[in-house]
């Protein structure tokens, strides 16, 4: 009497809520008549498992249906027909498809692997039940061709080829952690396969059969002759670039979809791995972090799937997280996917809104950043670190001086600029370390763009302006007339990307004065607010009006910390600044606009003309 189909030696079989687990199950005998099961547990009989009648063996073949069986294992099933009988070991709990490219496939370093468990088992790609040990994947064992290359190892290869210094991957640690969750046996598929792209995993070339990595898993799943639990996914690498990272969330949901048709498992739960870091990258990273911020967005937008960062955790080669990030992924994994199947806490922080106001400090802004499901509070060790400010084109802003933590709330200070994106974990390689008090990572994010709450010009960073001057009369009794009968001899823009037009390397170590200015071309009457910031004595005319003076201007020159409201008719007005040298300790200033009197529709669509600066001629 042997068994051919339903149910292997070893194999973990996937339990039904409130029907357990059920195999159908077929064979070859020699006799005929009713096929008889028992099945027992630590050489006890389980209660109604004694000789229970199964099925029916009829001209040399028999069939039989275990229905009800419980969680747990290993168990020992014997299947009676007259004389003749056979027996095998196997299991019950949850069974979870691991899929994907090499992070799932698993190329951490096997000094760090997880140690294999008891109640873990694992289908290799040869299709074989067996303890679960690291590495999990070897692809050469897999029959089918998008594995092996057109040639399938032999048994003594595969045995080979495990003995390598890589392959821990996090599968064993995700296990281990439902194993904790649940007491329950788990059963692991294999199926990823490092360096693979969505177009590779699309469900369209399931057609090309063994060339087909989707076809592949379905293969897979068909071989146990059992359900799954759940998708463990962790790929995206591959589709950086374009026009594929474009796609990727159109093929994220036409595979999930798929998926869940093809294996017949409508909910079929998804846990995600949100991509990481990458070293040795060279060039633009959007197509990276793009990747990243659609994984993030994905539960938005495919029902029952959830995304987990990885962010944070430390690496074993420039792309491959390794043993000790995986030790942590497979916890946030299981947590997560805990979530997808009981409805139960544990869900991944979030990101939630931005929220900017003005501190009470001359020229300091912050910015709020808060989360949706932090458990317990945010932390990190050392100085928090991860969020950056960007412009309109992507470009990473050096304006983020300090980061706070406040609960399941981030607060980043900054000068005093609007109009900004901002991120976490933007580039390749960015160092993140804040997580709640589980350990889970915030993910990475954006840019998102920050919401408009006032009406800024740039700042006015090109001027004509004089050479050094001698300082002839103080500037409280300067006129415009005094400063149109300097010559201007050279040009200054502002260095860096902050606004602010830096004189030090010339005016260091002198005692002087310099003058400076600009046109502002307005195209309607505008209410203005002047913003300057200054570190020496600084005056400001607009035309023949002087409309500022502060003589007692000194270190640091501080945006936007001081300010002066004004009424301008449209047309061209001639902008003049004069500033003392202070013997050298002054560098030079600040000065943009803000526009008054616009609504907040206005303000925050950005449809209001900004003034327009040109540097003047005379």
């Amino acid at each position: 009497m042997k068994i051919q189909c339903g149910l292997a030696k070893g194999q973990v079989l996937q339990r039904l809520v409130g029907r357990g687990a059920s195999a159908h199950l077929t064979g070859t005998t020699k006799e005929t008549g009713p096929v008889l099961a028992t099945l027992s547990a630590e050489n006890q009989t389980l209660p109604g498992w004694n000789q229970r009648s199964v099925g029916r063996a009829v001209a040399g073949q028999f069939e039989a249906r275990l229905s009800g069986l419980p969680s747990g294992g290993p168990f020992l099933l014997t299947l009676e027909c007259e004389t003749k009988r056979t027996s095998t070991t196997f299991f019950v709990g949850d069974v979870w498809l691991l899929a994907g490219q090499s992070n799932m496939q698993g190329i951490g370093n096997l000094c760090g692997a997880a140690k294999p468990h008891s109640l873990v088992r694992v289908f290799t790609l040869r299709r074989e039940w067996r303890l679960a040990k690291d590495p999990l994947h070897i692809l050469g064992e897999s029959p089918d061709l998008c594995h092996n290359g057109g040639r399938q190892f032999s048994p003594e290869a595969g045995n080979l080829a495990r003995k390598g210094a890589k392959g821990t991957g996090l599968g064993i640690f995700f296990a281990r952690e439902r194993i904790a969750q649940t007491g329950v046996p788990q059963g692991l598929i294999c199926t990823a396969h490092g360096g693979t792209s969505m177009e590779q995993w699309s469900p369209d070339g399931k057609k090309a059969g063994p060339a087909s990595l989707y076809a592949s898993m379905l293969a897979s799943v068909s071989a146990t002759g059992q359900p799954v639990a759940g998708v463990l996914w962790y790929q995206g690498e591959s589709d950086r670039g374009e026009p594929q990272a474009a796609q990727y969330t159109a093929k994220m949901q036409n595979l999930v979809h798929a998926a869940r048709r093809d294996l017949r498992l409508p909910g079929l739960p998804w846990a995600i791995v949100q991509l990481g870091r990458v070293f040795s990258q060279t060039g633009n990273s959007e197509g990276w972090n793009s990747i990243q911020e659609q994984q993030r967005l994905l539960p938005g937008r495919i029902n029952n799937l959830e995304t987990v960062a990885a962010i944070d955790l430390p690496m074993d080669d420039h792309i491959h997280i390794g043993a000790d990030g995986l030790a942590r992924l497979g916890i946030r994994l299981a947590r997560a996917m805990n979530h997808l199947l009981e409805g139960k806490g544990d869900r991944p922080p979030q990101f939630g809104k931005l929220r900017a106001a003005r501190s009470a400090i001359p020229g300091e802004c912050w910015l709020e950043v808060s989360f949706k499901h932090v458990q317990g509070k945010l932390q990190a060790s050392g100085d928090p670190s991860g969020f950056s400010m960007l412009d309109g084109k992507g470009k990473t802003l050096p304006v983020i001086y300090r980061t706070t933590l406040h609960g399941d709330t981030v607060r980043l200070y900054y000068p005093a600029v609007e109009n900004v994106h901002v991120g976490y974990g933007m580039g390749f390689t960015p160092h993140c370390n804040i997580s709640d008090e589980r350990g889970f990572s915030l993910p990475v994010f954006g840019p998102v763009a920050l919401k408009r709450t006032r009406a800024l010009s740039a700042f006015f960073s090109e001027w004509a302006a004089t050479d050094i001057l001698p300082a002839r009369i103080p500037l409280a009794s300067l006129t415009s007339k005094h400063l149109t009968t300097e010559s201007h001899s050279r040009r200054v823009c502002a260095l860096g990307t902050d606004g602010f037009v830096n004189e030090h390397a010339c005016w260091e170590g002198h005692s002087a004065h310099a003058f400076f200015s600009a046109i502002l071309n307005l195209p309607e009457a505008m209410t203005l607010r002047i913003l300057m910031g200054y570190d020496g004595p600084f005056a400001l005319w607009v035309g023949a009006k002087r409309v500022f003076l502060d003589e007692a201007g000194a270190n640091p020159a501080v945006a936007d910390a001081s300010n002066r409201i004004i009424k301008l008719a449209p047309g061209r007005h001639v902008l003049r600044v004069a500033m003392d040298l202070a013997d050298g300790a002054a560098w030079g200033f600040f000065l943009r606009f803000e526009r008054l009197g616009l609504s907040k529709t206005q303000i925050a669509s950005g449809n209001f003309l900004i003034p327009v600066n040109e540097p003047s001629q005379k």
